[in-house]
């Protein structure tokens, strides 16, 4: 793309924009103290398909999940062949703005300019498929590719058509999911040769998200208190969230029901040795204030929403309201709930 063609493209915008009788963005930016969505550019890139969209290049934090899933799929331009192409603020703010976005709502920040490069080229193999599908969802949702497994879960390249095949320089375009796929998902994947769609073909995959989880290494009958011997922490990678758990939480308990090793321990297999003894602390739904601990450090969240009831000592479910991330802690006294971060 021509940058200067592309700069002063914006410049007549940013005029018309003026003329109707639109704040410019930087006066926009000082009048909005209280933004409710920040979008923040990335220094680099790589585009999902021959459309670049919003998601693609930047990280976007938003409670409300329908303007954040609107604010990903924003259209910001078009990949045009093999060249890499360079998108700045102005044109993201004008673009949301354009788009009808709430002018309060939405923050941009991060960096300046974002180098956004075309989809890579792919070997035409089950494997390169697979590898295009786990590049292309660590992009839209922001997670490390160590994080992700991706898996077919039946021979995609084996049947398309020979002139398919025949391709030279293939590249793959993965339609868009609003959340990210774990488990068995079918997919689109659209093949593309240059800025022509060759082929588009679903395929299933199962994929899996990486887990710190703690695991029986004996079997353990119910009711018997557990041990540093009992417990195992490995690294899994799994397709539902599991309870994030530390053996300081457990040790000293007793276990609700019989484990097998190996097993995945949660908090439901988790009881209390004097359970009957203490008054409940915190009960279901109550909002409680949440305490975060890793080393000396401790980070206090003051609006949280308990899951479960519990009394001193027991492990509840706490849902954090500024994050909508549900964890695991430890009820301490009344109102109150501790997490340790490993």
């Amino acid at each position: 793309m021509d940058t200067n063609r592309t700069t002063s493209w914006m410049v007549c915008l940013a005029g018309a924009l003026l003329l109707a009788g639109i704040t410019p963005w930087s006066q926009i930016i000082a009048q909005q103290p209280r933004a409710q969505a920040t979008v923040r550019l990335r220094p680099q890139a790589i585009a999902n398909g021959t459309q670049v969209r919003l998601g693609d290049v930047a990280d976007i934090f938003d409670r409300d999940l329908s303007r954040r899933t609107k604010l990903q799929n924003l259209d910001l331009a078009i990949m045009n062949g093999p060249d890499d192409m360079t998108l700045n603020t102005d044109l993201v703010q004008i673009r949301i703005l354009l788009a009808g976005f709430d002018r309060e709502a939405v923050l941009v920040t991060g960096e300046s300019q974002v180098l956004v490069t075309p989809p890579r080229v792919v070997n035409l193999t089950d494997l390169g498929v697979e590898q295009a599908v786990l590049e292309a969802l660590c992009r839209q949702f922001a997670v490390p590719e160590d994080e992700l497994a991706v898996k077919l879960a039946t021979p995609f390249v084996g049947n398309l058509p020979s002139d398919v095949m025949a391709i030279e320089s293939p590249r793959l375009d993965v339609l868009r999911s609003t959340q990210l796929p774990l488990g068995r998902n079918l997919l689109t994947i659209r093949i593309l040769d240059g800025e022509r769609v060759a082929a588009a073909k679903p395929a299933m995959f199962n994929i899996t998200r990486r887990q710190h989880v703690l695991v029986a290494a004996t079997s353990m009958e119910r009711a018997s208190v557990i041990t540093a011997a009992h417990l195992q922490e490995e690294v899994r990678y799994l397709e539902t969230p599991t309870d994030r758990l530390l053996p300081q939480q457990l040790i000293g308990r007793r276990i609700t029901m019989a484990v097998r090793p190996g097993e995945i321990l949660a908090v439901r297999h988790i009881g209390d040795i004097a359970e009957d003894e203490e008054p409940i602390l915190v009960h279901a739904r109550d909002p409680v204030r949440l305490i975060a601990q890793k080393g000396r450090l401790t980070v206090t969240i003051p609006v949280a929403e308990a899951m479960q009831s519990g009394r001193k000592g027991q492990l509840i479910r706490v849902r954090n309201l500024q994050s909508n991330q549900v964890v695991t802690g430890q009820v301490v006294s009344s109102g109150e709930v501790r997490v340790h971060l490993p």
